[in-house]
């Protein structure tokens, strides 16, 4: 599991330091490509897995002309790195990846349970602020765990405690 968030600085060519406490988890070589307002990090299974699930949304021919996957996989393949820590710890960001993600200078690499993000240090705070709030918070969990209760609920007894 990956967790925390770690505040670096991209030196003059774009590199920066990945936090020891990913390395280990990230493999010898890992995935880098564009999320959303951010960049995220996974390790090559990790990525394989969403690869397959994408190509299992539709047949052979929407993969190539449905407009809507055709966003997904640009939006995940068209500047997707495959890239390793060098010998001091540094990772390579392309110029790219670095303007999507506004990252300029500062950025912060935060663990999100099965993948990393990177985020410019201003994108960070600002999300941090607007949508880390109490209210989205609770709205997104009532979404997530309501949809699990939804499920298991299908089969469970009625709140009313009847069978039927």
């Amino acid at each position: 599991m990956l967790g925390g968030s770690f505040t670096h600085r991209l030196d003059e060519v774009g590199r920066f330091i990945m936090p020891r406490a990913f390395r280990s988890s990230l493999g010898q070589s890992f995935v880098i490509t564009r999320g959303i307002g951010c960049l995220l990090v996974m390790t090559e299974d990790r990525f394989s897995d969403i690869d397959r699930r994408t190509r299992g949304l539709a047949d052979p021919l929407s993969v190539h002309f449905d407009p809507q996957l055709g966003r997904l996989n640009r939006q995940l393949f068209a500047e997707l790195i495959k890239t390793k820590v060098d010998g001091q710890g540094r990772v390579q960001l392309t110029p790219e990846l670095r303007a999507h993600a506004g990252i300029d200078k500062d950025l912060v690499i935060v663990g999100v349970g099965d993948w990393i993000e990177i985020w410019s240090a201003e994108n960070w705070q600002a999300y941090k602020q607007n949508d880390l709030t109490a209210e989205l918070l609770i709205e997104a969990a009532a979404q997530w765990f309501g949809r699990k209760e939804a499920v298991e609920g299908d089969t469970a007894v009625p709140p009313s405690g009847s069978s039927g």
